[in-house]
């Protein structure tokens, strides 16, 4: 444990000094170093660490069970026996019906006893449901793995997405500077109106507030990136650059539901498990059988100080013996019919889980996939819309620029650019979150990392 505790350090020193020094963080390198660090996956290990003790637990209960013991036993008001004694007086010539004795003060007796199951079906069904718990831990943490892989892609594609707006913001403002600029010369030389240049003033504003407000966002969206790897709150992070188009093949997307999702699984082990239950309460109506054995060494005196000396009275007495141990179950009040109907009746509710949720997750492809479809059809007009409207806003900067447009026709046409440069920017990003949907329906995440 120490050792893997050194190697996950090691791995997260070396991961903070490689993007300290600017590298570039893909996506690939972000979903490796998550499921390196991330806490939650970590506790789900500890989850299969448990899981493992448990098995070897209910494996153990085959072997033999050996224990010593030891008594001490002080006789305040010693116990009396009674037996007949017609037969003893009849010899000895006197009338004595019963005979009554008492024992010693003190008694110590001290051993070992052995036990050891030779047929008890009810542990060998508890042997496999460990087994089948083990299975369902290692499901739950490749589930969470999934969980944890799609988490990472969401933030990773918001925060290309804001940094591209970024782009787009500066750009835009850099272009409303230059127009400030020309619009002011026309201003001095009484060729614009002092309303134009407070127009893009105003404008000019609005930009550098959206930039503000895009910076921040970016920077909330690399903190929740940086919580999630488990890095350090100051530690620098630089994206890949997002793709300023769609380059797609529908063909592995196709595939349909994937049937060994972990949601499915970890639905079917927990049924095979209540089966294996129900199993094992009905095993309980069999007899068991064991081995069992005790050797043990009892001593009486009628003084304490006589456990210090030598004396008559102390003495040891051996006892071994070795034998078979047959357990018949007659009636436990009706216990094992009671759990075994409850588990029953368990068993049909998941079944009726399972259905739904194979139902649920078929309608969740079909869903996805024609969003998938919509999402490339509506980026691809964004994208041409935000090309015109940049068209032409270029058209009527430059008739602004000779005179011929006016200024509220250029304002009007750079906030359709910059709507339109929004749209693409949405547009993109529920391509790629509608796209990553159908790569864990289809049981494909692995492409990410690939």
């Amino acid at each position: 444990m120490k050792l893997k505790s050194l190697l996950v350090m090691m791995f997260t020193i070396g991961a903070v000094e490689c993007i300290a020094q600017s590298d570039t963080l893909t996506l690939k390198r972000c979903i490796e170093i998550g499921i390196e660090n991330n806490l939650t996956l970590q506790q789900k290990q500890q989850d299969i660490h448990i899981a493992e003790i448990g098995q070897s637990e209910n494996r153990h209960k085959l072997i033999p069970v050996i224990q010593g013991y030891a008594n001490f036993v002080h006789n305040v008001e010693r116990a009396t026996s009674v037996t007949d004694g017609s037969n003893l007086s009849k010899l000895l010539g006197v009338d004595a019906p019963y005979m009554v004795g008492q024992g010693l003060d003190f008694q110590t007796t001290g051993g070992f006893q052995l036990s050891m199951p030779l047929y008890n079906q009810t542990l060998y069904t508890g042997i496999q449901i460990a087994d089948k718990m083990k299975e369902i831990s290692e499901a739950s943490y490749e589930k969470a793995k999934e969980d944890l892989t799609v988490e990472i892609s969401k933030l990773y594609y918001l925060a290309q997405t804001t940094a591209k707006q970024i782009e787009l913001i500066r750009s835009n403002i850099g272009r409303m500077e230059s127009l400030k600029s020309i619009t002011s010369a026309f201003y001095d030389n009484d060729m614009a109106l002092k309303v134009d240049v407070q127009r893009v003033d105003i404008n000019l504003e609005n930009l550098r507030t959206q930039l503000t407000n895009a910076e921040a966002m970016y920077e909330q969206q690399l903190n929740l990136l940086r919580y999630t790897l488990d890095f350090a709150p100051d530690t620098p992070i630089l994206l890949s650059t997002l793709k300023g188009y769609i380059d797609y093949d529908d063909s592995y997307l196709l595939r349909g539901l994937s049937p060994d999702l972990y949601e499915l699984q970890l639905l079917n082990m927990q049924s095979e498990v209540l089966q294996k239950q129900k199993k094992m309460i009905n095993q309980g109506y069999l007899p068991t059988l064991s081995l069992v054995g005790t050797t043990q060494w009892t001593a009486f005196t009628d003084k304490f100080e006589n456990y210090f000396h030598t004396h008559p009275t102390n003495k040891w007495y051996n006892h071994t013996y070795w034998g078979l141990q047959l357990n018949v179950p007659i009636f436990d009040g009706l216990a094992k019919r009671n759990k075994s109907r409850k588990v029953a009746a368990q068993y049909t509710q998941l079944q009726t889980t399972i259905a739904d949720t194979e139902k649920k997750l078929q309608t969740q492809y079909q869903n996805s996939l024609n969003d998938w479809h919509n999402n490339i059809r509506n980026a691809e007009r964004q994208r041409e819309n935000y090309r015109l409207a940049e068209s032409v806003y270029l058209v009527t900067s430059d008739q602004y620029k000779e005179g011929v447009a006016s200024m509220s026709d250029l304002l009007q046409d750079e906030m359709r650019m910059t709507e339109a440069q929004n749209g693409y920017i949405s547009a993109l990003y529920k391509y790629m979150v509608s796209e990553l949907s159908l790569l864990k329906l289809t049981g494909q995440l692995n492409r990410l990392t690939e």
